[in-house]
């Protein structure tokens, strides 16, 4: 579904991503793990074209994503939900889903897809007419999660879906996370809850120093000693 090949990325003068090669296929939940640094951010909004390659493809579903404007990224089914969430902060919770709609589609079905995302997210029912800013960390975070599915997507990416939330509002977000994968939508993850991450994915990468240096199934890199070592703490 998505094929990402020989990915060079630089920021002027600095160099962050060296030849990053990885595949998503349909259906499956794939994570990209590396500490902070290790250029896992600049691989996502590089496969939404919010970055462009020095060298290298992004193809998705037989699109060169990499020779596109980011904004028609959408057109083709691939959401991004960033790190940090980037709401409108005095927009309403509604309104802010609604941005998530515009492609032709997903405007014809929003009043459906905005009652299936408040069955999803109930307490995002309840706060239709607050202003997304004074929310919570943890409704934020699912309003943005709302507004990147709104664009009814066959691949979402989160960043960093769990950052600064408590643990309650950690696990009810990974439940979101295989729910959406079980309606249907492939998923590319970049998580630090790393243990939690790796029993619900298919399959993950490992991101160093801008370099993917290790790839393999969940349960492969739970029992990885390395894996453990560096990101289990065990």
């Amino acid at each position: 579904m998505l094929k990402v090949e020989g990915l060079n990325v630089s920021y002027g003068d600095l160099q962050v991503l060296w030849d990053v090669s990885f595949e998503v296929k349909e259906g499956e939940i794939v994570v990209l793990l590396g500490a902070n640094g290790a250029g896992k951010s600049t691989t996502l909004k590089t496969v939404s074209s919010l970055v462009k390659p020095t060298v290298g493809s992004v193809e998705f579903l037989g699109v060169r994503l990499d020779r596109i404007p980011s904004h028609e990224v959408i057109n083709y089914g691939l959401a991004h939900v960033p790190e940090g969430r980037r709401l409108f902060p005095d927009m309403t919770v509604e309104e802010n889903l609604i941005v998530g709609s515009l492609t032709r589609e997903a405007k014809s079905k929003r009043k459906k897809t905005l009652e299936w995302l408040y069955d999803i997210f109930p307490r995002l029912r309840e706060r239709i007419k607050q202003p997304t800013g004074t929310l919570s960390g943890g409704e934020q975070q699912m309003v943005a999660i709302a507004r990147g599915l709104m664009s009814l997507p066959k691949l979402i990416m989160f960043d960093e879906p769990s950052l600064g939330l408590a643990p309650i509002m950690v696990t009810e977000i990974f439940k979101v996370v295989e729910m959406v994968n079980r309606e249907g939508v492939t998923v590319l993850l970049v998580e630090q809850n790393v243990h939690h991450t790796l029993a619900m994915c298919d399959r993950a990468y490992v991101l160093e120093n801008g370099r993917i240096t290790l790839s393999g199934t969940g349960e492969e890199f739970l029992n990885n000693d390395h894996i453990k070592e560096a990101y289990l703490g065990i």
